[in-house]
C-alpha cells in the first residue's frame, strides 16, 4: 500500500505521520510538502516540493512553474491512498478533484484554523471572544463561511475525515455522517523524558508562543511578574527559534506553559508532554466531550486560574514531577505515533476494501 500525505507539514505532522507508517510490514508513504518552515521536522520520508520559488531566480522560477504540476501528480498517481491535511495545493483545488477521478480513497485530516468556527468557538469559549477581533492572529483564516466551504469541497471529493477532539466540534454531521478518530501524534520513542526533579527549589518555566494572542502571552506575562515578586522561580520566553532549539529549552524546563486561549492543544503540549513535562494548557470541556481522554493530565488552565494554577506548580516540586511522568505515560498511551499509525492503516484498508467491493458490484 503507497500512503501520499499533503500538501502542509503543519507541526511536522505530515513528516512524523510517514516516518510512522514506513515502519509498518507492506507500506510505504511519503510526506510531501509545498512549503518549508524552520519550525518544521522533516526526515528520509519527506519530499519537499515548493510550490513557490523565488522570482529574483528567474529561470528556476520559470522551471517551477512548468514542472510544479507535473511532479505533484507523478506523486499523488504513485499512491493508492491520498491523506490531505489542512487544505487542497491549488486555490481551485484542481488537485484534489484529480484524486476525485482517480478513484482512490481520500482521507481529510484538519488542523484548526481552516475549519474553525468562530460564532460556534465564541459561544463555547468566553477566551476566544475576548480577542477574536483584538489581534488574534488566525482572524483572517477562521470563519463560518470558510468553514461550509472547505467541508462541501472535501464532500464532494468523497474525502472522509480523521478527527482530532477539537475539529469534532465543528465538523457538520450533515455533511460527514461517517468519520474517523485521530489525535496528534509524534515520534514519542525519539524523545528522552527529562522528569522535573522533586528536589529542584527554584523551577525554570518555559513559554513558546507562535502566535501571542493566540497563546495569551499578553495575559501570562503580567501574571509572572507579580508571582516573581513572591515566588522563587525562572522564566524563559522562547521566540523565533528553530524547533531543536525550542526543545532543547523544553527539556531543561520543570513546567511548560503552553496556552490559555484557544481551548485545545496542539504539538507543542505533546512534545512537552513526551518530555515528561507538566504542561499547562486550556482545554474546553467540548475537546474532552470530542475524544480527549478524561484522564489527560494537562493542568487545564485559562485566564481566571492562571496564576492559582501557576502557585501549585511552582510552589511544590512533588507535584511538577508526578505530573511529568503521568504526562510522559499519557503521551505514550495516546500520542504515540507508532501506535496510531497501526490504527490509519487499518481505517486506509476498511475504506479500500469497500472500495473495491462497490467496484466489483457495479462491473
Amino acid at each position: 500500500m503507497n500512503v501520499l500525505v499533503l500538501p502542509y507539514n503543519i507541526a511536522s505532522l505530515s513528516a512524523i505521520t510517514a516516518e510512522a507508517l514506513n515502519k509498518i510490514e507492506g507500506v510505504h508513504a511519503r510526506s510531501l510538502t509545498v512549503e518549508m518552515h524552520k519550525y518544521q521536522m522533516v526526515n528520509s520520508s519527506t519530499i519537499c516540493l515548493p510550490m513557490v520559488v523565488s522570482k529574483r531566480k528567474p529561470l528556476k522560477w520559470v522551471w517551477n512553474k512548468i514542472t510544479f504540476k507535473r511532479k505533484l501528480y507523478q506523486q499523488m498517481k504513485w499512491a493508492d491512498v491520498i491523506h490531505y491535511q489542512w487544505g487542497t495545493v491549488f486555490p481551485d483545488h484542481a488537485d484534489l478533484k484529480w484524486a476525485a477521478r482517480s478513484g482512490k480513497p481520500i482521507f481529510i485530516e484538519w488542523i484548526g484554523s481552516e475549519i474553525r468556527i468562530p460564532d460556534l468557538c465564541k459561544k463555547l469559549n468566553p477566551y476566544y471572544a475576548s480577542v477574536f477581533d483584538k489581534g488574534y492572529e488566525y482572524y483572517k483564516l477562521e470563519s463560518n463561511n470558510r468553514s461550509l466551504e472547505v467541508q462541501k469541497i472535501f464532500k464532494s471529493a468523497g474525502a472522509i475525515p480523521l478527527i482530532f477532539p477539537e475539529m469534532s466540534i465543528y465538523v457538520k454531521k450533515d455533511i460527514f455522517p461517517v468519520t474517523y478518530p485521530s489525535q496528534v501524534r509524534l515520534n514519542i520513542s525519539n524523545f528522552v523524558p527529562a522528569y522535573p526533579s522533586p528536589d529542584t527549589k527554584r523551577p525554570l518555566i518555559v513559554h513558546s508562543p507562535t502566535a501571542k494572542i493566540c497563546k495569551g502571552t499578553d495575559i501570562i506575562l503580567p501574571v509572572i511578574n507579580q508571582l516573581k515578586e513572591i515566588l522563587d522561580f525562572d522564566f524563559v520566553l522562547l521566540h523565533d527559534m528553530t524547533r531543536e532549539q525550542v526543545h532543547e529549552m523544553m527539556r531543561k524546563a520543570d513546567i511548560y506553559l503552553d496556552q490559555v486561549i484557544v481551548g485545545s492543544h496542539g504539538m507543542a503540549t505533546v512534545e512537552a508532554m513526551a518530555l515528561g513535562k507538566p504542561v499547562m494548557c486550556y482545554i474546553m470541556k467540548e475537546v474532552f466531550e470530542g475524544g480527549l481522554p478524561a484522564d489527560c493530565p494537562i493542568v487545564n488552565t485559562n485566564p481566571d486560574n492562571l496564576k492559582e494554577q501557576l502557585v501549585k506548580l511552582i510552589t511544590n516540586a512533588q507535584l511538577r514531577h508526578d505530573v511529568g511522568r503521568q504526562s510522559r505515560i499519557f503521551a505514550e498511551k495516546n500520542f504515540d505515533a507508532d501506535k496510531i499509525s497501526v490504527q490509519l492503516v487499518n481505517i486506509y484498508k476498511e475504506v479500500l476494501e469497500a472500495k473495491k467491493n462497490t467496484h466489483a458490484k457495479t462491473a
